[in-house]
């Protein structure tokens, strides 16, 4: 952090912690040690917003109240960040770096691309996300109760951000009936966002296998029952030769009997 100024009389800071990529920031300058209601705001050398008047209005605006001057930032990006802001009332000025750390900004997937895998009360979710910050605490819930999880990530870290698979393990202590099941994610321990929220279907007839989505329950089904139909088929088959055996040994007793007379 650069400081200017006599005594550090004026300051600023960001409001509404986190902020999130794509959305508007607000810094504050605290001016009431000065008593002025005006400022001027500054980006490194440039000014971009002088006693409310903004230079570049598709970027930023800004007002003055009673003890300071605020500066919003519009859909704020990663050049917004990692670069100082000045703010200056009378003859005071105050500088600072707008820094990305994981305490104060928050960078939401910018796609995903979910897999659900459910088996009884067991469930799998995989998270495929692309550019995000920080690398989030998820947890899947089922009608708004947390359930019991297990998580594990390979992401990897590009220009800043994260990109990479959160493979999410829980269980739950009740039958997944009738219900929803929600993937929420904490960023960065300040926010949190539902990632994705799936509604399950009755359960039918109290079936051990609960079948959604990708259908692992119905194939698990499907292949008991053709081992099932082998073991039927291989016992009738074993049973017809035992048939035709007994017909032919009959037959050749009987031409036997005959060539003796």
């Amino acid at each position: 952090m650069a400081l200017a100024g006599s005594f550090n009389k004026i300051y600023w800071t960001m409001e509404d912690l986190p902020a999130i990529y794509g959305r508007n920031l607000t810094l504050f300058c605290n001016t009431s040690a000065v008593g002025s209601q005006k400022a001027t705001w500054m980006k490194q050398s440039n000014v971009i917003l002088h006693h409310g008047l903004s230079f570049q209005t598709d970027k930023y605006s800004g007002k003055d109240v009673n003890d300071g001057s605020s500066l919003i930032i519009m859909n704020a990006t990663e050049s917004d960040f990692n670069t100082s802001y000045t703010c200056l009332a009378d003859i005071f000025s105050y500088e600072s770096v707008l820094e990305i750390n994981s305490s104060n900004f928050i960078c939401l997937p910018q796609s995903t691309n979910n897999s659900w895998t459910i088996i009884g009360r067991y469930i799998l979710v995989q998270l495929n996300l692309v550019r995000f910050f920080p690398v989030p605490n998820c947890q899947t819930l089922f009608n708004a109760d947390k359930l019991i999880k297990n998580q594990q990530e390979i992401v990897h870290l590009q220009n800043r951000f994260y990109y990479g698979t959160i493979n999410i393990t829980s269980q739950s202590v009740t039958d997944l009936c009738g219900g929803n099941l929600t993937v929420v994610c904490l960023f960065g321990g300040l926010y949190s966002e539902a990632i994705e929220t799936i509604t399950l279907q009755n359960c039918d007839h109290g079936s051990e296998f609960l079948e959604h989505g990708f259908g692992l329950g119905r194939i698990i089904i499907v292949c008991i029952l053709c081992i099932i139909l082998c073991y039927l088929w291989f016992i009738l088959l074993k049973y017809h030769c035992k048939f035709q055996q007994e017909k032919k040994n009959t037959a050749d007793n009987i031409d036997e009997s005959q060539g003796k007379e």
